[in-house]
């Protein structure tokens, strides 16, 4: 898929480059010809204008010199050669087979060809007699050589235009191409994670039906262990389909949440207190470090889900008899929430994936835990949706410290 999509892009930008530039130097070879031609017109009829002001042609005076490749020749009506250019080169055979020619054509300007060679001429009547007219010729192979040599660069030039482009391209589609690989790969172990993650419940669910299903004569009390299996099972489904719904819209920015002015303060001390009994009930000592009073710029909902996802992080991961901190500082520019454990920590080697989707340090732990590994991805989203960062530092059997700092109000909003 990538690499049609690769050739598809190399060859797109190839194909509309390649247009430009041929367009480009199309334009600049016409502009080029239609300039030697106009360049070699106005000459012949400055040559030619000596009738055309009134000189008699009978009045001896100097010719003026002329380029090589211009002549012209003054013939009666009947085409005898009265007088000629003194830069001819030509013989005389190839001077009246030019006049020949020339005479039987009824345009005044035009293109005659004489063993091979192309001639430019204008034909000018003299202003003293009628009967007398004056030839210019222009030889225009020199003009042709040059219009060549020019039409030989422009497919050179485009050639090489061409071939750059397409391996730029090519190039630039590969660097272009890899986040979609990533975020590609990304989605793709992530539905196959979903899709492990749903198969468990779904299994346990469609065992225990059956079991019920099995025992139709039975008591719904006699059965309620099978239907209590089956209602946790669909707790945890729907909690992972709500995350997983969670983090399909942020990742599409499908829809904003809705930012206002609340005590940050007062959301993390009630959320430690709803943590105050799990902690007693594992021997946990949960302190509260939360002693100033800020208000925060953003989604208290979701704000307070961020809390949320961390001190359950750290319940999780705290053996009895430890402790948990949270904290909150203010400065101008940033709040910090701080929240600390004495758990088991975290290696090294996992510090940099702990926020990736379904990725589990213990996953035996975890999964007694009833943990899915989507915590901390969303903590993530919500803390780059309102525009914050963080920080992690562990270390193995003494603990971690969790650091979200997020703009200030004045920042922020």
């Amino acid at each position: 898929m990538f690499r049609s999509l690769r050739l598809k892009l190399t060859l797109t930008n190839t194909a509309v480059t390649g247009l430009i530039f041929l367009l480009l130097l199309t334009g600049v070879y016409i502009v080029m010809q239609q300039g030697f031609q106009r360049q070699s017109e106005r000459i012949m009829n400055s040559i030619a204008s000596d009738e055309g002001l009134g000189y008699s042609p009978y009045i001896t005076r100097p010719h003026r010199p002329l380029d090589p490749n211009y002549f012209f020749v003054r013939v009666d009506s009947v085409g005898n050669i009265i007088d000629n250019s003194p830069n001819l080169t030509n013989t005389s055979e190839e001077i009246y087979a030019l006049v020949d020619k020339t005479m039987q054509v009824e345009k005044d300007m035009g293109y005659i060809s004489i063993d091979g060679v192309s001639f430019r001429f204008l034909k000018s009547y003299s202003n003293f007699r009628k009967d007398l007219l004056k030839i210019v010729f222009y030889n225009t192979q020199p003009e042709s050589q040059m219009l060549t040599r020019l039409l030989v660069t422009i497919i050179t030039i485009g050639l090489v235009t061409v071939l750059t482009t397409f391996l730029a391209s090519l190039f630039m589609a590969n660097r272009a191409l890899i986040p979609v690989k990533k975020s590609w790969e990304r989605q793709k172990a992530f539905v196959a994670d979903a899709s492990h993650e749903l198969r468990t419940p779904l299994a346990v669910v469609q065992t225990n039906l059956e079991l019920v299903m099995g025992n139709k004569e039975d008591t719904i009390e006699s059965q309620l262990y099978w239907l209590d299996n089956i209602k946790a099972e669909n707790i945890r489904m729907s909690k992972l389909v709500s995350d997983l719904l969670f983090l399909a819209r942020s990742d599409s920015h499908e829809v904003s949440a809705p930012m206002n002015e609340f005590p940050l303060d007062v959301v993390i001390k009630e959320t430690l207190s709803s943590f105050k009994l799990i902690c007693e009930s594992k021997n946990i000592e949960l302190k509260d470090n939360v002693y100033t009073e800020t208000n925060y710029y953003g989604n208290e909902g979701r704000i307070k889900q961020l809390i949320t996802i961390l001190l359950d992080n750290a319940v999780k991961y705290t053996a009895p008899y430890g402790k948990i901190a949270v904290g909150l500082i203010k400065s101008e520019d940033n709040i910090e929430i701080k929240v600390s454990d004495t758990g088991e920590g975290i290696p090294k080697e996992h510090l940099e994936k702990i926020f990736e989707r379904f990725y589990r340090v213990d996953t035996s732990r975890a999964s007694k835990s009833g943990g899915t590994g989507l915590g901390l991805s969303i903590a993530d989203a919500i803390i780059k949706e309102h525009n914050g960062r963080i920080n992690v530092t562990s270390d193995v059997g003494k603990g971690s410290e969790f650091l979200v700092t997020l703009p200030n109000k004045r920042k922020y909003h």
